[in-house]
């Protein structure tokens, strides 16, 4: 009996070793290659109440499980996602740019991105800072504004409005650690609510290792059982544009609702002028390419919302830049997306269009001018 059981044990300990020393090649070997190493968001709480990445850091971001795209991210000293470190004292005009993935553009070289290009052509004249994250929401935007006017003072606002920013700003739609939400209050109200974040000792710990990040980041094993009709294909109409084709009116109503506190709130939290402010708006991508798919679209979720916030910005005298016209124009000359074959996020292509639109805007003119902005 005791040589049976030695013989069990002795088996064990083989497999466990076994275990172990596969994931420990599996660790070496992955040090070796290009693993996205993911921005690390810094805690959140009454202390730190803006959502930011841990500052002076270079990290890889990459895409798949073999790497089909791969790029190097750099965080500035602020923990914002730019190449250049940001200075409160500097007295050149500056250019705010706010919005969520689309802005902190991992997966594109930062001078190919809208900030890089604007700064690029800028050069001495004017700043350009970034302020975004990926997952942000229009109520995390005036948190970012607000926090940009009171440290940097910026003389005009770019805002990047996509699909999915208005159910991400609603408290009881869900809550993003990290970021701002509005709730709604009885008197139709609004509050705007953090939800903190700590990064747990093991995130912490795991962040460390390659492997780990291989799985999340590249390969996303999270994701395995959270199935999603996303994934059926890009003709699903269940889907356009990363939002449910059909909402609810019950959802309309609350994105609307959203919209307009948003708006209201804008010049406070930014400290300048409607006649300083742009929206830029997302194109209806991937539709376009498909005339069909496209007439479709534009009274869907996002067709429906992007004209609502549009019109709205309008009233209040705020400038937009609606990409879709500028897309739709370039693709039928060109036949060239403006994303990626794998990932729906702006391409430098995208990117070199966006920052093009905002410079041909009376607002981007009266940046360089020397009115004073209003306080």
């Amino acid at each position: 009996m005791q040589g049976k059981a030695r013989q069990v044990l002795l088996a064990l300990t083989a497999i466990l070793i076994s275990i172990v020393g596969t994931l420990v090649v599996a660790e070496i070997v992955l040090r070796l290659l290009p693993v996205n190493e993911g921005l690390r968001a810094q805690a959140v709480n009454a202390a730190n109440p803006v959502f930011r990445f841990e500052p002076n850091r270079t990290a890889v971001w990459s895409e798949g499980w073999n790497f089909e795209s791969v790029n190097r991210v750099h965080v500035n000293n602020d923990g914002f996602v730019n190449d250049q470190d940001y200075d409160s004292a500097a007295s050149t005009p500056l250019l705010a740019i706010v919005g969520d993935s689309y802005i902190e553009a991992g997966m594109v070289p930062f001078a190919e991105t809208v900030g890089g290009l604007l700064q690029a052509d800028l050069r001495d004249r004017a700043r350009v800072y970034t302020f975004a994250a990926s997952g942000a929401g229009l109520t995390q935007y005036l948190v970012w504004a607000d926090y940009a006017r009171r440290r940097y003072h910026p003389d005009a606002f770019v805002i990047n409005i996509i699909a999915n920013d208005f159910d991400e700003s609603l408290w009881h739609r869900g809550q993003s650690p990290g970021f701002h939400h509005f709730q709604r209050m009885p008197d139709d109200t609004a509050v705007i609510r953090r939800v903190d974040y700590q990064p747990s000792f093991w995130r912490l710990l795991f962040r460390r290792s390659a492997l780990v990040m291989y799985l999340v980041t590249n390969m996303k094993v999270q994701q395995i059982l959270n199935f999603s009709v996303q994934s059926l294909g890009a003709k699903d109409k269940r889907w356009s544009s990363n939002v449910p084709y059909a909402s609810s009116e019950a959802a309309f109503a609350d994105y609307r609702w959203a919209v307009d506190r948003f708006l209201d709130a804008l010049p406070s939290a930014t400290g300048v002028g409607a006649d300083r402010i742009i929206l830029v708006f997302d194109g209806l991508r991937p539709d376009m390419y498909d005339p069909a798919l496209l007439s479709d679209a534009q009274h869907g979720t996002w067709g429906v919302m992007r004209a609502y916030v549009m019109q709205q910005a309008q009233v209040r005298g705020i400038d937009t830049v609606d990409l879709q016209p500028v897309f739709v124009d370039h693709y039928a000359r060109n036949r060239r997306h403006f994303e990626f074959p794998t990932d729906g996020h702006w391409n430098s292509l995208g990117h070199e269009l966006a920052a093009r639109a905002i410079e041909k805007t009376p607002v981007y003119e009266r940046f360089l001018s020397p009115t004073a902005k209003t306080e």
